[in-house]
């Protein structure tokens, strides 16, 4: 591996385990496309990549007070990675033997109440996005919903960068209250997979 890059991940673990979100964001956003093969690769379903990513992060973020130990972080994020790849095709072959041996009623209320989860997150974040001031609105879309880059969306606004992340970062905070009150905690990081 790159000694750069071997030190910008080392130094975004250190400010991660001191619970830096932004780093936790860089992180997330550069190490995203490069795991998607790889899981892809593991649990060959690419239905399943969003939901090992989302777990993936969530372990690293709730192990953030360790990252600071970590020497390879490179291989530390894959080994999470591939665990959290078993543990997604054990569950998945439980479930399998759950819809072989249960009753079709069982499976499908476990089913539905997981779909259920998943679309009250979803309505709670798009009620949150409605709900804000119409500049952090447009810029959450911009970078969230149709992935532009800060510097992109500066040039369309004709704002500087530091503007447009200050936005940003009062957007995820307002969503991120709205979505606590509801009882749904979720990092910054993935408010971009939901």
């Amino acid at each position: 591996m790159d000694e750069h890059l071997h030190d910008d991940l080392n130094r975004l673990f250190r400010r991660i385990s001191d619970g830096d979100e932004n780093a936790f964001g860089t992180l997330f956003q550069r190490s995203v496309a490069a795991l998607y093969p790889f899981i892809l690769r593991l649990v060959k379903h690419p239905s399943a990549v969003e939901e090992v990513v989302q777990a993936a992060f969530l372990r690293l973020w709730l192990s953030r007070d360790k990252l600071a130990e970590v020497e390879q972080p490179k291989a530390w994020l894959y080994k999470v990675v591939a665990n959290e790849c078993y543990t997604w095709l054990r569950k998945e072959a439980r479930e399998l033997h759950l819809r072989n041996t249960a009753g079709p009623a069982d499976v499908a209320d476990d089913n539905l109440t997981a779909e259920l989860s998943l679309r009250e997150t979803r309505r709670l974040i798009a009620e949150a996005v409605s709900r804000l001031p119409p500049r952090r609105r447009h810029v959450f879309v911009l970078s969230r919903q149709q992935g532009k880059t800060i510097p992109e969306i500066a040039a369309a606004l004709r704002l500087s960068p530091s503007s447009v992340k200050n936005t940003l970062v009062l957007a995820l905070r307002d969503i991120r209250a709205h979505l606590a009150r509801h009882g749904k905690y979720i990092p910054a990081a993935l408010l971009l997979w939901c």
